[in-house]
């Protein structure tokens, strides 16, 4: 999709500096399965949850759909919500 618009070469420059400061979480099998029995509605927002959890060092989750956590065992801020903590 970004090859439409943009050079591969200004993509992937762009990538690299996109991951010094982000990660990619591991969903695998036991994120899919922990999502597929919880109670989360939206099947999305579970996969990213457990994903979450599951790595460890994360403790909040900033979005704007806060609603769908309820269940979730992160502290959940909108974005706004965290820019007035901040």
């Amino acid at each position: 999709m970004l090859k439409k618009h943009f050079q591969q070469e200004d993509i992937l420059a762009d990538f690299k500096i996109l991951f010094t400061f982000l990660d990619i979480l591991i969903i695998d099998k036991k994120v899919i399965m922990a999502c597929i029995d919880s109670e989360f509605s939206d099947f999305e927002d579970g996969l990213q949850n457990f994903a979450a959890e599951r790595d460890g060092l994360i403790s909040t989750i900033i979005i704007r759909n806060i609603k769908d956590y309820k269940k979730s065992k992160l502290s959940v801020l909108t974005p706004e919500m965290f820019l007035k903590i901040l």
